[in-house]
């Protein structure tokens, strides 16, 4: 959806509540504020019934671990405007962010907590791919959702044949509907969307599996008040929960196709 602009007789820009707030007084008291967008499982829309999403929950009990005991209010908001938010210090910190030197100017980073990505790739049952080389992609349509960064080398064999979505569903859905060839999505995210859309009859997971190293972690904004002690505490806590497999319990918890699928 395009963003409406209203400019003013004086040539000003009428910019939306959350843009013009003091980022000295949005949050100087009360909760901490965690920003994200939907991104399911890792984080899901509120009151969804199978919880808040994966990398909410390792958050929440990364910082209970850290001795942080204040609440945590989540805001769920385009990426951009969470990126925007953090910039500015109108929240405290996200989750699910993969480092990125732009990044670096606003954002304070804690310990990874997810080794790399496995991507995955789903095609129509009848479709008759077999996929298991990235060579095999070449001039195959490849559906992916719009404001993600996605392995170059993937790219680099469809030559610019990208079908983009508003999100990871719709991308799975245009493999479905005939619109796409392939859809590419992270494994926990594509067999939780596969799942919750009830096309696991339809859709086949190819042996082809692409690796991205590049880490998860989460982000603290730089200009927030409370990002030391909240990241000493969050940094505390992921170290204890890596140590004995509480994150990988987590993953395993919303991955498990009963209570992924049927909120369970």
């Amino acid at each position: 959806m395009r963003t409406r602009r209203v400019f003013l007789g004086g040539g000003a820009l009428l910019a939306p509540a959350w843009a013009c707030a003091d980022p000295a007084s949005a949050h100087a008291d009360g909760p901490l504020v965690l920003v994200n967008t939907v991104y399911p499982p890792l984080v899901n829309p509120q009151g969804h019934p199978s919880g808040e999403g994966v990398d909410i929950d390792i958050a929440r009990e990364a910082l209970k671990r850290g001795g942080h005991g204040g609440p945590i209010d989540i805001q769920w908001v385009p990426w951009k405007r969470a990126l925007f938010m953090l910039e500015r210090g109108l929240a405290d910190f996200t989750t699910t962010v993969n480092y990125g030197t732009e990044r670096d100017r606003f954002l304070h980073w804690s310990l990874s907590y997810r080794a790399g990505k496995h991507y995955h790739f789903y095609t129509r049952r009848d479709s008759g791919l077999k996929l298991s080389r990235l060579q095999g992609l070449q001039g195959l349509r490849l559906a992916v959702s719009a404001g993600y960064i996605y392995p170059q080398p993937v790219l680099d064999q469809v030559g610019g044949r990208v079908e983009l979505a508003r999100d990871v569903g719709a991308a799975v859905q245009l493999v479905e509907r005939g619109r796409a060839d392939v859809v590419l999505v992270t494994a926990l995210v594509g067999l939780w969307e596969v799942r919750t859309l009830g096309l696991a009859d339809r859709l086949d997971r190819q042996p082809l599996q692409h690796f991205n190293p590049e880490p998860t972690f989460m982000g603290f904004s730089r200009k927030s008040p409370r990002t030391p002690a909240a990241l000493a505490a969050m940094n505390a806590g992921l170290a204890a929960m890596l140590r004995d497999g509480s994150v990988a319990r987590l993953e395993q918890r919303y991955a498990a196709p009963d209570r992924a699928s049927k909120g369970l």
